[in-house]
């Protein structure tokens, strides 16, 4: 979780991954607090433009610009959260994702953790974060279209709704992207649904204001 997550400066945006691919065996590693130090230790701009913990990055400073202009692809980690939906991790060779029975016997646990983090709009990342948010919550307005994406092999993917996290509370916008490593599906949507996806959460907030 960045450091002015809990401010709502800007509306609270947390992801929701698959898992983490790799872990420290060391507990003290593992840590809210350790994670958070080590997120803001990276270098963000010498990332991989390709990967994972780059697009989540580019991702949420593409969401969260049009409310603070000045705002960097760096400083988005101040603003965001991300959670894995699987919560243990096999640490498998070349980060190969994690078997389907983590993913299973987690899920159940998603709804408390979003419920703590109260995020103002949830971006699933991947197959079986969408499995997670399907399989917890009702999906309500919910929006799904396929985009014509020139020059790409594939259409884009447009896929939004609201989610209660529990009943009777306010609504959280959510939204669904590709994981990056699925570059045929990603890249199309990053290119023709993200600009969408902005707009989607500029709506929603000005509701909300």
């Amino acid at each position: 979780m960045g450091p002015r997550y809990e401010e709502r400066e800007l509306p609270r945006l947390l992801f929701l991954s698959l898992d983490s691919g790799s872990a420290d065996p060391d507990p003290r590693q593992r840590t809210a607090e350790a994670v958070r130090e080590g997120n803001l230790a990276y270098d963000v701009a010498a990332l991989p433009k390709n990967k994972h913990w780059y697009r989540t990055h580019e991702m949420a400073f593409e969401l969260l610009r049009p409310f603070k202009p000045e705002l960097t692809v760096v400083d988005s980690r101040l603003y965001f959260a991300h959670v894995n939906s699987a919560k243990c991790c096999q640490n498998k060779s070349q980060r190969k994702q994690a078997d389907k029975v983590l993913f299973e016997n987690c899920r159940r646990f998603i709804p408390g953790e979003l419920r703590l983090l109260s995020p103002d709009v949830v971006v699933t990342q991947g197959g079986w974060a969408e499995v997670a948010i399907r399989r917890n919550f009702d999906i309500l307005q919910h929006d799904a279209r396929r985009l014509p994406a020139s020059g790409y092999k594939n259409d884009a993917r447009y896929e939004t709704g609201f989610i209660e996290l529990e009943p009777g509370a306010r609504t959280v916008l959510w939204l669904h992207s590709y994981h990056p490593g699925n570059y045929g599906q990603f890249n199309p949507q990053r290119r023709h649904c993200w600009p969408l996806y902005t707009e989607a959460v500029g709506r929603f907030w000005l509701s909300r204001s």
